[in-house]
C-alpha cells in the first residue's frame, strides 16, 4: 500500500472478488423476490361482441349482461352437464311436498360473498322474491311461486299456487341468482353497477362501452377454484377483429366466431368449441308498426325466406334450417307442427290477403360489425323483393340495438335466442306472453297462446306436456309474431393455451375450471 492507495495488483484482485460476490449474490436476491411478490398472475382476455348493461338479473334481457352475472353469482342449483337435470349450488338438497305446491331447499353451509359477510336464508329471500315478482323481466319463469320464505337460518322454501313441472330449471337460470340483500338495499337503484356475489369472480373495473375486468374471488366456496386469477373482457364489435386479435395472441377466448372463418381458425392451431341447437336465429316485428300488426304481412315475409340457401352459403353446414321458434335441442321441440318453409308463391297470396298487397317498404336493424347477420338479411331481402316488399338494412353497434329494442323503438330487430335451460317454457314465456316484455317486445297478445303456455307449466306428464307445446309452436308458426331462419350454433375459439372452456349444453360458459398454460 501506497499513501493509502491499493496497489495496482491489489485493485485487480479486489475488483474479481467483488464481481464473484455480486455473481453469487444474484440469484439469492431473484429467489427472494420471487418468494416476496409470488408468481405472476394469470390474466385471461376475452374479446366479446358487446358490452353488457347490468348486473341486476331483474331487469337483465342481454346475452353479455348474463354471462356476466353468471360469473359473479351463484344460484341454488345449476345446470347439470347432462342437459336432463340440475346439481347442487348453494343448494346442497331440495324436497318437492308431494302435492306439488312447495319446495323446500338446504342452503350450503359456510358460504360467504366476496366480501367476507356470511351468506343467509335472508339474502335468499330477499334475491327470489324479487325474480318472482310479476312485475319485473323475468317474473313470469316464476308465475306459479307465489312467495319465498324463510323456514330457519339454512333453509328456504318456494310456496307455489299449483304444480310447476319448470321450477328446478327455472331456478337455474341468471334470473335466479342470489345476492347481497344488504349491498342491494345500500345501493338503490344503481345497485346493478355494484355487484356482491358469490360467484367465482368479482368487479374489479368496468369501463362503459371498451373493457371490463373480474378478479378472483378469494371467498369463493369451491376450494382450489377459480384458476385463473383475473378475466379481461373486451368489447369488440367487429367479427373480423375478434377474429385477428386472437391470432395474434393478443386475447385468448372470441365469441361469435365466423362460420367462414372456422376452418382458418382451426388450421392456424387455434381451438372451436361448437355448441349445436342452441339458439334460433330470428326476426323480432314490432306489431306496433304497421303494416306488422298483419298476421298475413308477417307470415308473408317468413315465407319470403330461403332458409336453406342462408344454410348452406353463409353457414357452410355448421347450421340447419329452423322449423321451429324453439331452438332444436331444447325439450319438446316439434318440428312437424306445421313449420314456415320457404314458398314464395304461399308468400304472395298471404301478402294478396293483407292490406298492402302491393307491397311496403320496412327497416330491419342488424348488429354492425357482424357480416353473418348481414349476409343472411340480404338473402331475405331478395326473397322480399320477388313479393313486392323492399327490406332497408341498418346497422348498428350491438349495445345500441339493444337499448333500442328494449326501448321498442324499432320495425324488425335481428338477433338469436339461446335458451338458459333445455326447458321450453322460458322463450315460449318470453315469445307469447304480452304480460312480460310485451312478448318480447313484439306487443304478440294471443289469449289462446297465454292459456296454453299456462297449462304447460302445471303440467307434469311428460307426454301429455309435449301436446301442448307442440300447439303452441303451431301457432306461432300460424301467427308468425317471431321470424325464425336456422337454428345456429354457438361458436368460440380460443388460444392452445386455455384449457377447460367448456360452454355448457345452450352455449353459457363460466369460468372457474378455465386455466391457462
Amino acid at each position: 500500500m501506497v499513501d493509502g492507495r491499493l496497489t495496482p495488483r491489489l485493485r485487480a484482485r479486489r475488483l474479481v472478488g467483488m464481481i464473484c460476490v455480486l455473481m453469487l449474490a444474484v440469484p439469492l436476491v431473484m429467489v427472494a423476490t420471487t418468494r416476496a411478490f409470488g408468481a405472476d398472475p394469470v390474466t385471461l382476455t376475452m374479446a366479446r361482441n358487446a358490452d353488457m348493461l347490468t348486473f341486476d338479473p331483474v331487469v337483465t334481457e342481454d346475452d353479455p349482461s348474463i354471462f356476466v352475472e353468471l360469473q359473479v353469482y351463484d344460484r341454488l342449483v345449476k345446470l347439470a352437464a347432462s342437459n336432463t337435470g340440475v346439481e347442487p349450488e348453494l343448494a346442497t338438497s331440495w324436497k318437492v311436498a308431494p302435492d306439488g305446491l312447495s319446495a323446500t331447499f338446504t342452503l350450503r353451509p359456510g358460504v360467504k360473498f366476496s366480501d367476507g359477510s356470511p351468506l343467509t336464508a335472508d339474502d335468499v329471500v330477499f334475491s327470489l322474491t324479487r325474480a318472482i315478482d310479476q312485475k319485473g323481466s323475468w317474473g313470469f319463469l316464476f308465475s306459479p311461486v307465489k312467495s319465498v320464505t324463510k323456514v330457519d337460518d339454512k333453509t328456504v322454501r318456494l310456496n307455489m299456487s299449483e304444480p310447476f313441472a319448470p321450477l328446478l330449471p327455472a331456478l337455474s337460470t341468471f334470473a335466479g341468482s342470489i345476492y347481497s340483500k344488504a349491498n342491494f338495499e345500500k345501493w338503490g337503484k344503481d345497485a346493478g353497477q355494484h355487484p356482491l356475489g358469490t360467484g367465482a369472480f368479482v368487479l374489479d373495473s368496468w369501463q362503459k362501452g371498451s373493457q371490463l375486468v373480474l378478479t378472483k374471488n378469494n371467498q369463493y366456496w369451491q376450494s382450489g377454484k377459480p384458476k385463473v386469477d383475473r378475466i379481461v373482457m373486451r368489447v369488440v364489435g367487429d367479427d373480423n377483429t375478434r377474429v385477428l386479435q386472437l391470432q395474434s395472441g393478443q386475447v385468448d377466448i372470441i365469441d361469435f366466431v365466423p362460420p367462414n372463418q372456422v376452418q382458418q381458425i382451426t388450421g392456424a392451431g387455434q381451438k372451436i368449441q361448437k355448441v349445436d341447437g342452441t339458439a334460433t336465429l330470428r326476426y323480432t316485428l314490432n306489431e306496433t308498426v304497421k303494416p306488422l300488426d298483419e298476421a298475413n304481412v308477417r307470415c308473408a315475409m317468413a315465407y319470403a325466406i330461403d332458409r336453406a340457401a342462408v344454410t348452406k352459403n353463409i353457414y357452410f353446414g355448421l347450421a340447419t334450417v329452423a322449423r321451429s321458434l324453439l331452438p332444436s335441442s331444447t325439450l319438446y321441440y316439434d318440428g312437424n307442427a306445421d313449420p314456415v318453409t320457404f314458398d314464395l308463391a304461399k308468400a304472395k297470396a298471404l301478402l294478396a290477403k293483407s292490406s298492402v298487397p302491393q307491397g311496403f317498404t320496412v327497416t330491419v336493424n342488424l348488429p354492425a360489425g357482424n357480416q353473418t347477420r348481414l349476409d343472411a338479411a340480404q338473402i331475405w331481402a331478395s326473397g322480399l323483393k320477388q313479393i313486392g316488399i323492399t327490406l332497408k338494412i341498418e346497422q348498428l353497434e350491438t349495445t345500441t340495438l339493444i337499448q333500442m329494442r328494449n326501448a321498442e323503438k324499432y320495425s324488425i330487430y335481428n338477433a338469436a335466442w339461446t335458451n338458459d335451460t333445455p326447458d321450453p317454457d322460458e322463450l315460449l314465456g318470453v315469445a307469447l306472453d304480452f304480460s312480460s316484455q310485451h312478448a318480447a317486445h313484439t306487443f304478440y297478445n294471443n289469449p289462446k297462446a297465454k292459456e296454453l303456455l299456462i297449462q304447460q307449466r302445471r303440467e307434469l306428464d311428460p307426454k301429455k306436456r309435449q301436446a301442448l307445446v307442440t300447439e303452441l309452436q303451431r301457432i306461432v308458426n300460424q301467427d308468425c309474431p317471431q321470424i325464425y331462419v336456422v337454428h345456429e350454433p354457438r361458436i368460440y375459439a380460443t388460444t392452445p393455451a386455455v384449457v377447460g372452456f367448456a360452454p355448457n349444453s345452450q352455449g353459457k360458459y363460466s369460468f372457474e375450471d378455465v386455466t391457462k398454460k
